[in-house]
């Protein structure tokens, strides 16, 4: 097949794959709304951007949303901002990385909600390369880390997963 009809069709699919986390936005069905519960949202900022500013020198910023976009994703909880850096370690922020320098904002509907702490959170993203492994572009990247945070805020009770507790620090404040 020639280059360039292999090159659509590789951006067509990449389009459609992108899509289904767009049609996903604001279903909250298997993390509803329920008494002392937060909101909680996924977000995107530009990856060219973060990329671009990430060679500079300057920080980088990255229920389910699509695993392969062109987009950095993160989770925006009780005011932090929670993202993967492909040094496989976790930025817990106030705002969103490269923000002042890249396009991208979170979506206008919650996600879901939580009763789970921020401290609680925080141990997740401290120890999440020891229990899913170090960053990789295509099997462990930004949206499957936000993917797997919204598991843990999806958990009903305040009850924090073993996992988070454990002693991994891979964590970066910003």
């Amino acid at each position: 097949m020639h280059f360039f009809t292999v090159f659509i069709l590789m951006c067509v699919l990449f389009v459609d794959v992108s899509c289904i986390g767009w049609l996903m936005k604001g279903d909250d069905r298997g993390c509803p709304r329920r008494a002392g519960a937060q909101p909680f949202y996924f977000g995107t900022t530009h990856l060219e951007c973060i990329i671009r500013h990430g060679k500079k020198g300057r920080k980088r910023s990255a229920p389910w949303r699509g695993p392969w976009t062109l987009w950095h994703r993160y989770i925006e909880y009780r005011g932090y901002f929670y993202d993967l850096k492909t040094n496989s370690k976790v930025s817990i922020a106030r705002s969103r990385l490269n923000g002042h320098v890249c396009p991208g904002a979170r979506e206008t509907y919650p996600a879901g909600y939580s009763e789970l702490s921020p401290g609680c959170l925080e141990g997740c993203a401290k120890n999440y390369r020891c229990r899913y492994g170090r960053y990789d572009f295509l099997f462990n990247n930004c949206h499957n880390f936000a993917n797997r945070l919204s598991e843990v805020l999806c958990r009903r009770g305040t009850t924090c997963p073993g996992w988070c507790m454990g002693g991994c620090n891979d964590l970066e404040y910003n």
